[in-house]
């Protein structure tokens, strides 16, 4: 399965990612927001999602930048069964932050979500201090919904409702 946009291919994530996934953890914005984690966890992480893209077709997603062919961040959506909901998110390398490459990522992996899972409403935990990801959640259409704590983080609960956005 993949998903494509005029700059951006989204697909499924696999082992091969794992370095670029590495690269992308130790980025220290990336990290303080997703948390770090080591190669063994990030190795476990991606299994977990390619389980889940088995089990219930969708979890997270590489982002594969068109020009270069190089993973440049992830998003995806995945079945939180602590909130039994379908959760957004995404993460960016440093070198191609602010090309709007985060909002078009998550607009397609959200408008895909909407068309094929159909679910009430999409949502995404953002932190309170992640002023660029609350800026991505605000353009897809997204507004608070609840607070809540996730891995023992506070958060900010963005929501957008079943129907796809028209492009």
């Amino acid at each position: 399965m993949e998903i494509e946009t005029e700059r951006l291919i989204l697909r499924p994530l696999a082992i091969a990612d794992l370095d670029a996934l590495v690269k992308l953890q130790a980025d220290p914005e990336v990290a303080r927001f997703i948390g770090s984690f080591t190669r063994a966890e990030l190795a476990d992480w991606v299994q977990g999602n390619i389980d889940e893209w088995a089990e219930r077709g969708h979890s997270r997603m590489a982002i594969i930048e068109r020009d270069t062919g190089e993973l440049v961040g992830r998003t995806g959506v995945r079945r939180l069964p602590q909130f039994d909901e379908l959760e957004l998110a995404w993460a960016l390398a440093a070198e191609v932050r602010g090309r709007g490459y985060a909002t078009e990522a998550a607009a397609a992996c959200l408008d895909w979500a909407l068309r094929e899972h159909r679910p009430e409403y999409v949502t995404s935990m953002i932190d309170p201090h992640n002023t660029p990801s609350i800026a991505v959640a605000e353009r897809l259409g997204m507004r608070p919904l609840r607070e809540d704590v996730f891995a023992g983080e506070e958060l900010i609960v963005y929501a957008t409702s079943a129907a796809p956005r028209d492009r």
